[in-house]
């Protein structure tokens, strides 16, 4: 590598030229070094490769597919081949060699199959191992017959073919299986993963969860109709949207379980713009013309129609509980025992899932969020974060509509075309998705609060204790104003004999009751609901006790006064209500406790009330909340 570099461009050209041999044919798929290269296409994780074999069993007609492992003790119990097992219709001889080459396949004309591309076989056999076997036949009469890809037979450079299948046995821990299991071998496919190099769980346990998971989501409407075994275990639908009453984890809305938010359909066409080569999706208004716009669709007349199809979605919410198991959702109690579960595969699936011809080929977990993206009208989608695994979106579509998601020929991957987002945003689907996001933190904050509310204690608060020294402190005891002193007293007249006639006590002895109350908590803090009242009220009562009642119904109270925070800050602020509670009372002057009582009433809460909620738009949908320490 280090002699490459010094190496002109034109000379390194050709010292690679001169390692060809001169019957060099210049193939398309060019040796080792290329199917080395293709061992690292995109596939995500052994079930997304898996659900290729899973595919072609099922285009085939399989009504039963069996996934097994072979294993060996290595230390522990790993896992040394992977076979995919189907009854389908089987493979001829050169039918089953023209698979393991790559564009070998049989649907290219006939987009209703899952498959297509004739990719799936090789590239995903060979992305998982160097080494790939297929057993097939078509009937009980014919021999079983073996083809096979294996990267290290091929030499560096000149033309690769597949070797010409043979008659073969199957192997014997397959044979094994099918004989534990009473299943016969008649007809249909076997495919094996010879010493898998790249599975993404090495011992049997794990990969099996890993297979199960995957494909009960990614199959879920194809499940009703076949039997998926996963080492011998059926493979359950997943909906991540969790309103299918007969997949895992469900839960009924009667019972706090998912809700459909909206489901709608979309009719559609896909016209082609002759000048540009532009495709534009277009939704069909009529849908009494739709018929005859797929008439014409199909005709072979001149038009600028593709195809038209039908695009479903839906949108689920989950209620508070549902789905935790994420740092920070200890706060939320999970419903049940499937809480965590359910999190688990919408850590997975946060997003838009998208669906075609009933198997999922992938969630999207990002919109299109750009100003420019914006200004082109593809809408203002939410951001994917925390609050996004609470719901989910889903769109369904057939074949006919692959090139508006852009289908990829691992059918791994959707890329939308900028109309389908254009399309949504015209529906306003982007602010339903953005109202569903804000839905969860708004519950989370309202329980949160709920939480928070703050009760009429029964004993003295550390705040009234603290106010409560302040005579001990300054060494004069805090004194009435004169021209209240008549009220008070009549106040504390009325107290002492409403405390006689419950207590059965003497009028001195409730005075002293009354009295002793008083010195125990001299200060309280309560509350009160008023929207068109003051932030705060102060007040006496029984003649002796300076009672706070503070206005639930005021952007004070619902802003600051029971926003996250410590206990000492929550403390500090009755504190400082009663101090001015206090000193509003005790003024001797009436004329400053008028001035008080405007000031109160009047500016202090208004300006609160404008500067509060102008606060809390600040800092309306953060989903961090900052602890004071």
């Amino acid at each position: 590598m280090i002699v490459d570099r010094l190496l002109t461009e034109v000379d390194r050209q050709k010292k690679y030229l001169d390692r060809l041999p001169t019957t060099f044919e210049f193939p398309l798929f060019n040796g080792t070094q290329a199917l080395e290269s293709q061992r690292r296409n995109g596939y995500r994780n052994t079930a997304a490769a898996a659900r290729e074999l899973i595919d072609n069993a099922l285009e085939a007609g399989a009504k039963r597919i069996h996934v097994i492992f072979e294993t060996r003790k290595q230390g522990r119990q790993v896992v040394t081949a992977v076979a995919v097992i189907d009854d389908g219709a089987g493979m001829l001889a050169s039918m089953a060699r023209y698979a393991l080459s790559w564009g070998g396949g049989t649907h290219h004309d006939d987009p209703s199959f899952i498959g297509r591309f004739g990719f799936g076989l090789p590239n995903a056999s060979i992305n998982q191992t160097r080494r790939v076997e297929v057993y097939t036949r078509t009937a009980p009469a014919d021999r079983v017959i073996k083809a096979w890809l294996d990267a290290t037979e091929f030499p560096e450079h000149g033309l690769q073919t597949i070797k010409p299948p043979i008659e073969s046995d199957i192997p014997k821990f397959v044979k094994e299986y099918l004989d534990r299991n009473q299943m016969e071998f008649s007809h249909g496919t076997i495919v094996v993963w010879v010493d898998p190099d790249r599975l993404t769980y090495k011992t049997p346990a794990s990969l099996k969860e890993h297979l199960l998971d995957d494909f009960g989501s990614t199959y879920r409407y194809l499940l009703n109709n076949i039997e998926l075994m996963i080492d011998g275990k059926q493979v359950e639908p997943v909906d991540p949207l969790f309103l299918d009453a007969n997949a895992r984890y469900y839960r009924s809305p009667e019972e706090d379980g998912a809700t459909s938010i909206k489901e709608m359909s979309l009719p559609v066409t896909l016209r082609e713009d002759k000048l540009t080569g532009a495709m534009h999706l277009e939704k069909v208004k009529d849908v009494s013309e739709l018929n005859q716009i797929r008439e014409k669709a199909d005709s072979k007349q001149k038009h600028d129609i593709l195809t038209v199809g039908t695009i479903h979605l839906r949108v689920a919410r989950f209620p508070l509980g549902f789905a935790v198991g994420r740092k920070g959702d200890g706060k939320i109690e999970a419903l049940d025992e499937f809480s965590k579960l359910r999190f688990e595969i919408r850590q997975s699936r946060r997003g838009m899932s998208f669906v075609r011809a009933g198997r999922e080929i992938e969630t999207v977990d990002a919109f299109p969020r750009s100003a420019k993206d914006r200004s082109s009208g593809l809408g203002d989608w939410p951001l994917l974060q925390s609050y996004a695994y609470h719901w989910g979106v889903e769109v369904k579509f057939d074949p006919d509509l692959d090139d508006v998601f852009g289908i990829t020929n691992d059918k791994q991957r959707v890329r939308p075309i900028e109309d389908f987002w254009k399309l949504l945003a015209q529906e306003d689907f982007d602010t339903l998705l953005n109202e569903e996001n804000n839905w969860q933190h708004r519950e989370r904050e309202k329980r949160a609060r709920a939480a928070r509310e703050p009760q009429t204690a029964s004993e003295p608060t550390a705040a009234e204790l603290s106010a409560s020294i302040v005579e001990t402190v300054v060494g004069q005891p805090q004194t009435i104003p004169e021209d209240e002193k008549p009220k008070l007293q009549e106040q504390f007249k009325a107290a002492v004999e409403r405390a006689s006639q419950i207590s059965g006590k003497s009028l001195d002895e409730a005075a002293k009751a009354v009295e002793e109350e008083a010195r125990r908590r001299k200060y309280r803090i309560d509350y009160f609901d008023d929207p068109r009242g003051p932030f705060y009220r102060p007040e006496w009562e029984n003649g002796l006790v300076v009672v706070v009642w503070v206005n639930r119904a005021h952007p004070f109270y619902q802003t600051l006064y029971t926003a996250p925070k410590t206990k000492f800050v929550k403390e500090g602020l009755d504190l400082l209500l009663i101090a001015l509670a206090d000193s509003e009372l005790r003024t001797s002057e009436s004329t400053a406790r008028q001035r008080y009582e405007r000031l109160r009433s009047r500016e202090w809460s208004d300006f609160l009330e404008i500067g509060m909620k102008d606060l809390a738009s600040r800092f309306e949908g953060n989903e961090e909340v900052e602890e004071v320490a």
